[in-house]
């Protein structure tokens, strides 16, 4: 693909989001969703018409400044044997598929949550790469592994929750905001992040819904 026809999330501090020339979204089930060469796609949380924008922001204005008390942005390292795992508070969606999927590694109950000697490295690595957000990546044989989707560029609408982008999405606004890997990152929808545009997992605790 070439540079310019990437595809590209648009969008300023009083605006939704402007998707331009993706041809693949999807919702959670992996069914897909109409795109057309520009998409406005709902970031206020309060669209009739989910995932799509139907003006309601002109309305209701839009909360894009980020919260002084978010998590903080701070990469930790958990080191092991064979492989090192790294993990950003500040970047995490709280998307829970590594404590679902390898508890025995990921547990929030623990100190330290993550413990890599704990399981092998392979499949240590395969739930990380199932993290949308970029929070997790690791360290093997002295390379750090940080872009690992190999699919086609393409938008999941995660239920009740982000939009979960994939692919190398551009990402371009008016306050020179980029993501940790344009690999993958999610971006908040419900309008309740502390750390917009990304999410931080606020739409738990908000219950947001798809309605």
């Amino acid at each position: 693909m070439s540079e310019k026809k990437r595809p590209i999330i648009a969008f300023t501090k009083y605006s939704p989001y402007m998707v331009i020339d993706l041809e693949k979204m999807e919702d959670a089930r992996g069914n897909p969703l109409t795109l057309k060469p520009v998409t406005m796609l709902c970031r206020c949380g309060n669209s009739k018409s989910k995932p799509y924008c139907d003006g309601t922001h002109s309305l209701t204005g839009i909360n894009s400044d980020k919260e002084p008390d978010r998590d903080p942005y701070k990469w930790k390292d958990y080191r092991g044997e064979n492989i090192t795992v790294h993990y950003n508070l500040g970047v995490c969606s709280h998307d829970g598929t590594c404590i679902r999927e390898l508890p025995s590694v990921f547990n929030v109950n623990k100190r330290p949550w993550i413990a890599p000697d704990n399981s092998d490295a392979e499949k240590i690595i395969e739930v990380i790469k199932k993290c949308p957000s970029g929070a997790l990546s690791y360290t093997i044989a002295g390379e750090k592994h940080v872009d690992y989707y190999k699919g086609e560029p393409m938008i999941k609408i995660a239920r009740k929750g982000p939009l979960e982008l994939y692919g190398g999405i551009i990402l371009k606004d008016d306050q020179g905001t980029a993501p940790e890997t344009y690999d993958h990152y999610t971006l908040c929808r419900c309008g309740f992040s502390k750390n917009k545009p990304f999410c931080d997992g606020k739409h738990l605790k908000n219950r947001f819904s798809d309605a």
